[in-house]
């Protein structure tokens, strides 16, 4: 087997919201894709808003069936925790500077794995779309992104004379809502092919994900079977027993009182420094994803400057995991199919949380 890298495009113009389409005719077999956005900060900085919360889908389709689709956080929490690092991310507020993320979708257990990889040749037109929109978390201009400045470039992980894989990972939001003060929302979970992981996103600005939704259940055939029914502590600290811990680094332009984003919802340590000698940065209420930012001059007056932070932890864009069995053995995944109807429940605390449910499958051919 022998490996290589296509440019499925470079520098491809988004515009400034829609859906842009990509064929995938590759003959070879693919083992991941690489997105990597670049934009463009205003004039009077871009603070607390990364690329990836404006990628609001990254799916992978061949004609009206769904073989991979995630929201562009959600597809950065999962590379990012899963491989304790989120990738090449450039995340910057900074006046007029040049963000960059690196979104990435892996088909495998790792990069080249040979027996779960994506087979084109195996559908009749697969295509990889992506929908954005510049001003998702702002407006375009002198305060988020400079309009019409994305611009996108596909790389394709090849596997050349591969032996033919047996099926693939596949990631899929299956159902988007947002939370109430209480009560369970019940959703039925999809039973076609064995469960890898769970990821479920949970985030309004500034409130713990563990306060929007407490506890998470999941329940088979009316309760005949349930693999967990766990608080939304107890999930967290599960995860740390599986997946190593991440981190977000951010070069942000603010002012002394300033709320900056960490996107880190449970963080375990943080740091923070001036751009600048001769000015004085901290951090308070580092919590829930944010910190308020201290900064001053050594004579004690509030200023404005770019400063530097790095937030490790788990939960990136308030996203838990939860795995069933070891993440690399097939054989201890969770298998849905041999139940008639799984639910998973979750119960609700507080109000205005956008939430996202999703869940990595392996897909036989």
């Amino acid at each position: 087997m022998k490996v290589r890298d296509d440019v499925l495009i470079s520098s491809d113009d988004m515009g400034t919201s829609g859906t842009k389409i990509y064929d995938l005719d590759y003959s070879d077999v693919l083992s991941g894709i690489t997105l990597t956005f670049d934009a463009t900060n205003g004039a009077s900085g871009n603070v607390s808003n990364p690329i990836e919360r404006n990628v609001s889908k990254v799916e992978i389709v061949d004609g009206a069936d769904v073989l991979w689709s995630l929201p562009g956080d959600v597809l950065y929490a999962l590379y990012s925790q899963m491989h304790g690092n989120p990738g090449i991310d450039y995340y910057t507020g900074a006046i007029s500077d040049s963000p960059f993320v690196d979104l990435y979708i892996r088909f495998g257990r790792y990069l080249y794995d040979p027996d779960l990889a994506f087979a084109p040749r195996n559908f009749k037109n697969p295509q990889l779309k992506v929908t954005f929109d510049e001003a998702t978390v702002r407006a375009a201009g002198a305060t988020g992104f400079v309009s019409d400045s994305f611009a996108l470039t596909i790389l394709s992980h090849l596997m050349e004379d591969a032996p033919a894989p047996s099926g693939w990972l596949m990631a899929k939001d299956l159902y988007d809502f947002t939370t109430v003060a209480g009560g369970d929302e019940k959703i039925a979970m999809p039973t076609d092919y064995p469960w890898r992981q769970l990821m479920i996103r949970n985030y309004e600005a500034g409130v713990w994900h563990g306060t929007d939704i407490s506890n998470y259940k999941l329940s088979c055939d009316g309760g005949k079977f349930i693999p967990f029914d766990l608080s939304s502590a107890v999930v967290t600290s599960r995860m740390a027993n599986v997946y190593p811990p991440t981190y977000k680094n951010g070069y942000m332009y603010a002012a002394n009182g300033d709320t900056i984003e960490t996107w880190i919802g449970h963080d375990t340590g943080q740091s923070i420094m001036s751009h600048v000698a001769g000015i004085i940065a901290t951090a308070s209420s580092f919590n829930s994803a944010r910190f308020t930012l201290g900064l001053m001059t050594h004579e004690g007056v509030a200023t404005t400057n770019a400063v530097h932070f790095r937030a490790p932890g788990y939960c990136p864009h308030n996203t838990v995991f939860i795995p069933f069995g070891r993440l690399n053995e097939k054989a201890e995944w969770f298998n849905a199919p041999q139940y008639n109807a799984v639910h998973l429940y979750l119960t609700q605390g507080g109000a205005g949380a956008e939430c996202n449910v999703c869940v990595e499958q392996v897909r036989t051919y």
